[in-house]
């Protein structure tokens, strides 16, 4: 009797450690299993990569619908990075919550991490890498300075640092590169638009923003559309930016349940990050201006406690 009760009670014991160490859901899992406020993804030299903002790292797959805890870890201990941006050899991210740039060697054995770049104050927000000038573009949103930076010999150096004084010192999120020019949102309630292939970052056009959009996420040009993100929970498209009478918001549309936030194209398809309130990756597909496919590539729902957990560690 004593060898039969021990043994049905290493087996309760066996059963009960399986359920508590195996997530049964996206409410219960571990916050390696999970997103949380995923700012972005993009997909560089045939990887793709997810910003896991609060969740303190970055994430790289060869699948994006591999589920998350398959995705391999490229960096787990980074402040809060908003983005990622490569040539396909060297890639920058910002470890926004420590005022540095971190950057990556992709070589035969991996990545490597070569390079943290300090003193980039003001939080560095944005990076963009740009093959027609072959230079990444790093903007900082409390401070309103923009970075350019090179590749020389397999080593990234600081091109210019200029501060943008059109912005009026306001909280900027994001900045991209639209036919040939810089548009930032929102700036000072608008939309600012410079000249930066020459270096100079000179304003050439501006529009003001509405009372109820002002704070902006991301924009990009698609087909004959600006798409923006808002915050808190609009994602609106038109045809004219001087114009926001005509403003159609897709947020029910989409099936969006939490901010959306950064934009990005490959695959042909847009995918749109969700933060948050609520953490997903959505993605569609535009075609003659029309929506279609709309999908959720990941949906994990509100934060659980091992994510607000995790977002202690490090700033934001």
């Amino acid at each position: 009797m004593r060898k039969a009760s021990l043994r049905f009670t290493m087996l309760v014991f066996l059963i009960a450690l399986v359920f508590q160490s195996t997530p049964t859901n996206a409410a219960t899992a571990t916050y390696a299993d999970r997103l949380y406020s995923p700012m972005f993804i993009t997909k560089i030299s045939g990887l793709y990569f997810i910003t896991d903002s609060w969740n303190h790292r970055i994430l790289y797959s060869r699948d994006v619908k591999l589920p998350i805890s398959q995705w391999k870890v490229l960096d787990d201990y980074i402040a809060a990075p908003h983005s990622i941006a490569g040539n396909g050899t060297i890639f920058i991210t910002e470890d926004t919550g420590r005022d540095r740039l971190i950057v990556y060697t992709l070589t035969t054995k991996g990545f490597v991490r070569t390079q943290a770049i300090g003193g980039i104050t003001g939080r560095p927000h944005r990076t963009i890498y740009d093959p027609a000038t072959q230079k990444f573009y790093v903007l900082t949103s409390d401070t309103q300075n923009m970075y350019t930076l090179s590749v020389k010999d397999g080593h990234v150096v600081i091109d210019s640092k200029k501060n943008l004084p059109y912005m009026e010192a306001s909280y900027v999120r994001s900045f991209s590169i639209i036919d040939g020019l810089m548009y930032f949102v929102s700036g000072p309630n608008q939309i600012l638009v410079a000249n930066y292939k020459d270096g100079t970052f000179s304003l050439q056009q501006k529009y003001d923003v509405p009372e109820g959009y002002r704070a902006m996420n991301d924009i990009k040009k698609i087909g004959n559309y600006y798409y923006i993100t808002v915050y808190y929970n609009q994602f609106i498209r038109l045809k004219d930016l001087s114009d926001f009478s005509t403003a159609e918001n897709l947020y029910t549309k989409m099936g969006f349940k939490g901010v959306p936030y950064y934009m990005s194209y490959f695959d042909g398809k847009v995918y749109v990050t969700e933060i948050d309130s609520y953490s997903a990756i959505r993605s569609f597909k535009v075609y003659n201006d029309e929506i279609s496919k709309i999908d959720v590539m990941h949906d994990y729902g509100p934060p659980n406690a091992a994510v607000l957990n995790r977002k202690k560690i490090l700033g934001t």
